[in-house]
């Protein structure tokens, strides 16, 4: 299911492996898709690789964060592994992901080029084909306003 975003919590912490915290004023300027998933989802891993292609179509143009809601921080770096080099990996807590909205995985949230919330997707889509080309679209529209 596609639909207009939620009033709900503010945007989980989000932590970029190996790094600190996500800003999202920092992804400010380009479009950007925060997609949460687990290692343990089948659908959450096809998603990945369609975001991958997804990002590496929009090299510069578009922020992807891949978010591991794992418990275990290396489980989710284990099944992300080197296999998509144009995402993000970033770590957030499950609980407030559910908190955010989330009923189950992967849920994504498209964002702006000004960094406002456009879309939430709560199953997997193929953000290559004609429904992720939609929603970027639709972002792309509601940055010049």
């Amino acid at each position: 299911m596609v639909g207009a975003p939620a009033a709900a919590e503010p945007l989980p912490t989000l932590e970029i492996d190996g790094g600190g915290p996500v800003r999202l004023a920092a992804l400010r300027g380009n479009p950007a898709i925060v997609s949460f998933w687990a290692s343990w989802c089948v659908p959450c891993r096809a998603e990945l690789a369609s975001l991958e292609r997804l990002a590496a179509s929009r090299p510069g143009r578009l922020a992807v964060i891949a978010a591991s809601v794992d418990d275990d921080r290396a489980v989710g770096r284990a099944a992300f592994g080197r296999a998509y080099p144009h995402l993000r990996l970033a770590f957030a807590s499950l609980r407030a992901v559910e908190r955010y909205g989330a009923l189950g995985m992967p849920y994504s949230v498209v964002f702006d080029a000004r960094g406002r919330e456009v879309r939430r997707v709560t199953r997997a889509i193929d953000w290559s084909a004609a429904d992720g080309a939609g929603m970027l679209a639709q972002a792309d529209r509601s940055s010049r306003r």
